[in-house]
């Protein structure tokens, strides 16, 4: 039962950036007519991965291609999750061994949608309603100065946002979730730690 209860905490604690999303893109997609086959993957609350089939944390990074950006990216992402880590409500949401350092981060996400300019009630950033959600819990788009200025706004250096949306039975969930961060800010480790938390559905007020 505990483990469950700290399931739907994760789900509840998602920012409210997140779930207004979800709302907004739910009723959106209200006359959609895709249906999920009953044998194939679920939502399950009772875990922060959040879908059935996913069976170990696993996270994307899209807008670093040259090696070096690849590099210093993964030491950044790697140290903030080793923090993100240590947050009280970790081992109730992704329990004890569920990340595989050699796995856990792969470079390009499978269908990688930014936005024009992120709006924290409507902005999905990447593929929406799915009824095959990727294994990716958290997609992570890092992106340079320019283009920070234009999707975040000036000084802003993250937010979070929906990825992936799953329906069940009349409602819309997010199932991955997008950090949207400025490149020059992920050698902040507070900035990058506390954006992981939030797109893992960890309060970051908490660590």
């Amino acid at each position: 039962m505990r483990r469950t209860a700290l399931g739907v905490r994760v789900l509840t604690t998602l920012t409210a950036a997140v779930v207004l999303a979800a709302v907004a893109v739910g009723l959106a997609l209200a006359s959609d007519h895709e249906h999920r086959d009953e044998a194939g993957p679920r939502l399950d609350t009772a875990s922060g991965l959040l879908v059935s089939d996913r069976s170990a944390l696993r996270m994307c990074v899209q807008g670093m291609s040259d090696a070096d950006g690849q590099g210093v990216t993964r030491s950044a992402v790697m140290a903030g999750l080793q923090q993100a880590m240590r947050h009280p409500d970790w081992r109730g949401a992704y329990g004890p061994s569920q990340v595989n350092a050699s796995v856990v981060l792969d470079f390009a996400c499978p269908a990688p949608r930014l936005p024009v300019r992120y709006e924290p009630r409507t902005t999905v950033a990447g593929p929406g309603l799915t009824a095959t959600p990727s294994p990716y819990r958290v997609w992570i788009y890092v992106l340079d100065e320019p283009a920070a200025d234009r999707i975040l706004g000036i000084g802003e250096t993250t937010a979070v946002a929906p990825a992936e949306l799953m329906r069940e039975s009349t409602t819309v969930f997010p199932v991955s979730t997008a950090l949207i961060i400025r490149a020059s800010a992920l050698g902040d480790a507070n900035t990058t730690t506390g954006g992981l938390l939030a797109a893992l559905g960890l309060d970051p007020a908490r660590r």
